[in-house]
């Protein structure tokens, strides 16, 4: 099992469109973990349009976590299937309790994630992670320090890199606790602006993160992973550069390995 982290430091930067389009895309079975806390599920409403009730969510998850049940088997019965080896644990359908989550909830759902492949029957199931915006002091830091890519995404204009630039330390603090902090990188989403973008070099230079890929400004191919439209061209733009990305990550994922909180 690999658990990749997608993140951002400044609104809507596209970490829920990239975050379902490699789970939809990812070479292995996947799973979409939807651990954003401002926010209510993306991919029910999005990818999803509307097909299912949020019954099931991280919300059930922490309800189970106070009751001291929260394990694998409890946590895979929070899944919506996305299509053969594709699964989505929709986010919290409670705001109040999103927010009020702290870092020993992330930490016992680590756990109960490192079970999914054996509960799903998928030894070689992968966990994708839509973890929305980061701040400091974000009480999802388990699941940070634990992932083994985090992908911090970011527009490539000013007001993007300033953001970024700003928060690029907190991210290697976290990171470095647990020896990961090689394991940080950036993809960028290219703005339509004439004249207001800034290039890879450029960003991976200013913030002192490695660059993994960038994706071009595409709305027609990425309304599918954001709104459930038409599924894309295979040779658009978009799908071109996600490909490139996750050949970047698996790549990297490669030559490493997860190591399991605790032994169940």
């Amino acid at each position: 099992m690999s658990i990749v982290y997608l993140t951002s430091t400044s609104g809507a930067p596209g970490v829920s469109t990239l975050a379902t389009a490699l789970t939809l895309n990812w070479p292995r079975p996947a799973l979409l973990l939807e651990a954003d806390i401002a926010k209510t599920s993306h991919v029910l409403s999005g990818y999803l349009r509307g097909q299912y009730q949020h019954v099931q969510s991280l919300t059930e998850a922490a309800i189970a976590n106070l009751r001291g049940g929260l394990d694998g088997e409890t946590l895979f019965a929070q899944t919506i299937s996305l299509g053969e080896g594709r699964y989505v644990i929709p986010g919290f359908n409670d705001l109040g309790g999103a927010r009020g989550t702290t870092s020993a909830f992330w930490a016992n759902l680590l756990r109960a994630l490192e079970q999914l492949p054996r509960t799903a029957d998928a030894p070689d199931l992968d966990i994708i992670v839509d973890a929305g915006r980061f701040a400091p002091g974000d009480p999802r830091s388990p699941l940070i320090a634990a992932a083994d890519a985090v992908l911090v995404v970011t527009g490539n204009t000013l007001p993007d890199i300033h953001s970024l630039y700003a928060s690029a330390g907190a991210f290697a603090t976290t990171l470095e606790a647990s020896g990961h902090r090689d394991y940080l990188g950036l993809t960028i989403t290219t703005t339509p602006l004439r004249g207001q973008g800034y290039s890879a070099n450029e960003i991976s230079s200013k913030t002192g993160l490695p660059f993994v890929g960038a994706l071009p400004w595409d709305p027609a191919t990425a309304a599918h992973y954001s709104h459930g439209a038409a599924a894309p061209a295979k040779r658009s733009p978009y799908t071109k550069a996600l490909t490139e990305i996750i050949t970047a990550l698996d790549g990297d994922l490669a030559g490493r390995r997860y190591t399991p909180t605790a032994q169940d």
